[in-house]
């Protein structure tokens, strides 16, 4: 184990390798990520042959299928000699299915001049055979390949490079880097020509295309790969951190109630206010009369007497027992009644209601606490604890937030009283 004074020299070099760094924000999320399918095949799939069909309303018109076409040709051995005659006659499909079952991703075709089969793959490697089953079928979806000229027969392979892929000889490997290529070339001598709404959807696609296959880090990727490689670096002082923190808490638990009485005033803390004995983890403060026993719904201090199908808690609550509490400098302060009962009910009926809400809100709305009146939790609020000083800090904090809460406690507690009449009558 490392000295403390070895831990600070290491931390401040910590510190500046992070002040280094410089500050960026997450970019916006391309669609598909956004929609969860960054790395479905068929969507893909799908986009791009919108974009390669020139019957499409995008406003590319064919200028970005002789972009591809033209790529294609440059980075295999595969040259697809068209005319722009050929263009303007020519179909652009997905799923495309033979008689012997052999399913295309992507075909295009000139009736009678050329066709090009596509098999793309966004993640998944090649599957042994299948690609001779294409160039074997002597069809394509309906059509017998005979009824095009035998030069005009085209086979490409679509995937991320380095892609562990098995291919036929026939087809030849195209990257979706090379995709990305013809599309920014042909935007960049665009000159406005283009709808702009289809321009953001094809940057939207392609910046998907290069986020899944790590073509180039955005700023904000790099900045978190250095500060993660700083995180390995100092991974195990990082966790003894932690654990000296936990420590702490542990042993806050153990006397909590005996910490905060002798922070908080005795002004505040008055003899209508209580903690649970043998509290546990449970930071838990309550009333006088919030507690009610299982038998006649009578006040009681002993949470156990509680616990039957009549008997009723509400408390407030500080989450001393997460570890988010001292690990991250965080008090949350719960109004909460964990009770499932008639009680409870009533109470929440009336906690909800216009009536008690016109008193609450602007009590809560002052102090910034969020008014959830669920069955359970009532109302919440986290507080920023000072990490340097802890233990002492937390308690420190849980007077502010006990006091903070003096005035909702005061109609939460008429609440109740209503809500119990009500209860009793019936």
């Amino acid at each position: 184990m490392v000295s403390s004074n070895e831990l600070t020299d290491q931390f401040r070099e910590l510190r500046t390798s992070l002040e280094a760094l410089p500050e960026v924000t997450e970019p916006p999320k391309p669609m598909l990520r956004i929609l969860g399918s960054a790395r479905a095949e068929q969507k893909w799939n799908t986009l791009l042959a919108y974009f390669l069909d020139p019957s499409q309303p995008h406003g590319f018109g064919v200028d970005l299928l002789k972009a591809f076409l033209n790529k294609a040709g440059q980075v295999t051995d595969n040259e697809i000699n068209y005319k722009h005659r050929d263009l303007e006659q020519v179909t652009v499909e997905t799923e495309v299915t033979s008689p012997q079952n052999n399913r295309l991703d992507i075909l295009i075709r000139t009736p009678d001049e050329w066709f090009v089969c596509i098999e793309s793959k966004v993640d998944a490697p090649q599957e042994k055979g299948k690609p001779e089953r294409y160039v074997e079928d002597p069809q394509i979806g309906n059509e017998e390949k005979s009824e095009y000229h035998e030069d005009g027969h085209h086979y490409l392979f679509l995937s991320k490079e380095f892609a562990p892929n098995v291919t036929a000889d026939e087809f030849g490997d195209i990257y979706w880097r090379h995709i990305v290529e013809a599309f920014q070339e042909e935007l960049n001598f665009s000159h406005g020509q283009y709808p702009d709404r289809s321009i953001n959807q094809l940057n939207d696609f392609l910046s998907t295309i290069i986020m899944v296959t790590n073509m180039e880090d955005d700023d904000f990727e790099t900045t978190q790969k250095e500060k993660v490689q700083l995180l390995s670096e100092y991974r195990d002082e990082i966790d003894e951190l932690f654990e000296a923190a936990d420590s702490l808490r542990e042993l806050a638990i153990e006397d909590w109630p005996d910490r905060f009485r002798s922070q908080v005033d005795d002004d505040l803390w008055t003899d209508e206010w209580n903690t649970r004995p043998n509290h546990g983890k449970y930071g838990v403060l309550f009333q006088d009369g919030w507690y009610r026993n299982d038998e006649a719904l009578e006040p009681t201090l002993d949470y156990r007497e509680t616990q039957g199908s009549t008997g009723f808690r509400l408390h407030f609550v500080h989450m001393i027992r997460r570890k988010e509490s001292f690990s991250r400098g965080k008090l949350t302060y719960i109004l909460r009644s964990p009770t499932n009962v008639e009680l409870r009910e009533e109470f929440n009926e009336l906690y909800n209601s216009d009536r008690w809400q016109k008193e609450l809100d602007p009590i809560l709305d002052d102090r910034d606490i969020t008014n959830k009146g669920n069955l359970r939790d009532y109302t919440h609020k986290e507080y920023e604890v000072d990490q340097s000083r802890l233990p002492e800090s937390y308690f420190e904090t849980l007077v502010v937030a006990f006091e903070e809460h003096l005035p909702v406690a005061e109609v939460v507690d008429e609440i109740l009283s209503e809500a119990l009449e009500n209860v009793k009558e019936n």
